[in-house]
């Protein structure tokens, strides 16, 4: 399987300097999707199975966990370095079981996938893809998939809640698996954490599983795309941009989340294929994202290449309304895969 290619040196380093937070989907979305499901699985063996493996710990707590873990600093001693900095983790901090375990899981899942030189270590690589908008849905071997993106690590942590059985390189205990079970229905439904536009140095679009694997035509699933500010200077990237949506929805609109989940169709055929579904459903919401931007040519700097986005009139509505609707089904669909796992007893 091809290896993701996708994060070349320049782009990571685009990608430290330009993104006010790490956190995909943000940690509003994350919660947000975590609550929805709590309220779901109420009065199932799936709320019961939950609370037997985190405690005290609700869903919408677990649902920042991998986020939180990216603290965990594996050049100094696999200390967390980041107390204090993000609100949505403090439940984790200044707690030492709490550190043990990040410590450990990240001990874990660093660097057993052998990344490449300028790629981020394993355990970071479990939340995205970064397939080509043009393929449409998502297909192993592509070029932006790995085995160890998003949907194989969702795989192998369900399989750990089912059987206990790891799927290497991945290495998940119990409540890692869930952490990151509720974690990835997040991120898989912020549509650029499985689809990414490559361009060319004119800023076209660019088929990098046609024309040729090229880093610097990756754009990092919109990192590398400058927004526009007001007054026309450079802001921050797209995929930030895209993070920070749940933040934006109303108090109201948050609290009608749960019953509008209950109306989402539940998705059929056999659980073991609901990832690539989810992934392929994302990876479309992805072409939506970008459709109808602009781009300038490629610009080289310090950071790696970039290009500046121009959006379409009504974009920041339009890309409101995809996330609300995004959440809604992240939420049900986490509920539906929860009571998958742990089905009702007769």
């Amino acid at each position: 399987m091809t290896t993701s290619f996708a994060r070349g040196i320049a782009a990571l380093s685009l990608l430290a300097a330009c993104c006010g937070s790490a956190f995909g989907f943000g940690a509003a979305g994350h919660n947000a999707v975590g609550d929805i499901a709590a309220q779901l699985i109420k009065g199932h063996r799936a709320e019961a199975e939950v609370q037997r493996i985190l405690g005290p710990v609700s869903l919408r707590d677990i649902a920042v966990w991998d986020d939180c873990v990216k603290g965990i600093d594996t050049g100094n001693d696999f200390k967390y370095a980041v107390t204090g900095r993000f609100p949505e983790c403090a439940v984790f901090e200044n707690n030492a079981e709490e550190e043990v375990r990040m410590r450990d899981y990240v001990k874990r899942n660093f660097e057993q996938c052998g990344p490449k030189p300028g790629e981020e270590s394993c355990n970071k690589q479990y939340h995205y893809a970064n397939v080509a908008v043009q393929r449409g849905r998502y297909v192993p071997g592509a070029i932006g998939t790995s085995d160890h993106d998003i949907v194989p690590a969702l795989k192998a942590a369900i399989l750990v809640l089912k059987t206990g059985r790891q799927t290497p390189p991945m290495d998940f205990n119990e409540r890692e698996a869930l952490a990151l079970v509720v974690h990835a229905l997040g991120d898989m439904h912020q549509p650029l954490h499985m689809g990414s536009l490559y361009l060319d140095a004119d800023g076209k679009p660019y088929d990098p599983d046609r024309q040729g694997a090229d880093a610097l035509t990756h754009t990092v699933g919109g990192n590398a795309i400058t927004m526009p500010r007001p007054d026309g200077t450079p802001g921050g990237n797209l995929h930030s941009y895209w993070d920070g949506l749940p933040g934006r929805l109303s108090a109201e609109q948050l609290a009608a989340m749960p019953a509008l989940a209950k109306a989402v169709p539940p998705t059929t055929g056999n659980p073991d294929d609901w990832p690539v579904l989810w992934a392929s459903e994302s990876l479309i919401g992805a072409k939506e994202a970008f459709e109808g931007m602009s781009f300038g040519a490629r610009q080289q700097s310090l950071r790696g290449p970039r290009w500046m986005g121009t959006p379409p009139a009504g974009y920041e509505a339009r890309s409101l309304e995809q996330t609300r609707e995004n959440v809604i089904k992240g939420g049900a669909r986490l509920a539906q895969l929860l009571r998958s796992i742990w089905p009702d007893k007769p």
